[in-house]
């Protein structure tokens, strides 16, 4: 195949998966979609099928679990067809974090849709920006409140401003008195998240921000389309639960309830997916165990006692050798 074609059948491709998206969102357009395409590109052999836990996507995988099995193509009878995307597990971590981190969090929010609501306020607060000294070449943005990984650039890029919205305070009488009616009626022994930002608001974000740096790399690390992937679920995985577990000691050590029940959220959360390695699908092992690479992280789990990957490696390590003759078995 010439490299022309080569680009040409990628193009193809490309606009097939597009097709893909517009059929259907229920289970049985979904499945219908997958089947002819799988049938038009003549792939023959599917090893895992990657998909989020919408409901609708557990239907269309029970059918094609049936029906690859039965045509002969898929390996060790569709037992581990159904892989659960690794991005989608991280955003639901993550967002569960938010939901207790939400107050200073949208205090900074409506401090910024404010600014940005009339031109005349972003001047005067551009202004401000030069009269506090602000190191920065851009402005204040605006996130998608539905998307963790855009708060997580607004919050990134906000916290160097904190100086600047001081300042836009003694300028515009209305910022104070605006804000405080932005926002929902606290509920009986909630916070209150009306109001311009506090500076306690600013700590609480600033380290917020440093601990979802790590889930932001991983998650473009693991979406990446012009890679291999596979091979490296294993190792993210164990990092997610390193960082929730060093997290999760700090918070308790200490007595701020906010960032305390932050981290115990957001680790009830990993332990419901992740938690338990018998539940995880085996082709995650077996890529990481293929990886030469992944050795290193054995020999540490083997050396060093590390709790996740020991228990991961010695309790799944079995099923692994079996699991890999099946599919030799049933490739050959």
């Amino acid at each position: 195949m010439s490299f022309r074609s080569y680009l040409q059948r990628k193009k193809d491709l490309g606009s097939s998966c597009l097709k893909l998206a517009l059929d259907g969102h229920k289970g049985d357009d979904i499945r219908k979609s997958l089947e002819k395409l799988l049938i038009e590109w003549g792939i023959e052999r599917v090893c895992t099928i990657t998909v989020d836990n919408a409901s609708s996507n557990d239907t269309c995988l029970a059918y094609m679990k049936r029906s690859l099995t039965n045509r002969g193509c898929t390996h060790a009878r569709s037992q581990y067809l159904h892989m659960r995307c690794v991005a989608h597990i991280v955003n639901l971590v993550v967002q569960d974090g938010l939901k207790i981190m939400c107050h200073p969090v949208n205090r900074i929010r409506h401090a910024i849709k404010f600014v940005r609501a009339f031109p005349t306020r972003l001047d005067v607060f551009k202004k401000c920006v030069q009269l506090s000294k602000v190191a920065s070449k851009g402005l204040i943005n605006i996130d998608v409140a539905t998307r963790w990984n855009s708060t997580f650039v607004m919050l990134d890029n906000v916290e160097k401003f904190e100086r600047a919205f001081e300042q836009y305070a003694l300028h515009d009488p209305n910022y104070k008195t605006e804000l405080g009616k932005t926002g929902p009626e606290p509920k009986p022994d909630a916070l209150d998240q009306r109001g311009p930002p506090t500076q306690s608001d600013w700590v609480y974000v600033r380290e917020f921000k440093q601990f979802l740096q790590h889930f932001y790399d991983l998650t473009n690390k693991v979406s990446g389309t012009k890679y291999v992937t596979a091979n490296t679920f294993l190792e993210e995985i164990a990092d997610v639960n390193f960082l929730l577990g060093e997290w999760s000691d700090h918070v308790i050590c200490g007595d701020d309830e906010i960032f305390k029940c932050m981290g115990l959220k957001m680790k009830a959360k990993y332990e419901k997916y992740w938690g338990d390695p018998e539940k995880m699908n085996k082709y995650i092992f077996i890529a990481a165990i293929l990886d030469p690479s992944c050795l290193v992280l054995i020999l540490y789990a083997r050396t060093k006692e590390s709790h996740f990957f020991k228990d991961m490696i010695e309790d799944t390590y079995g099923c692994i050798i079996e699991e890999n003759e099946i599919l030799w078995r049933g490739y050959h």
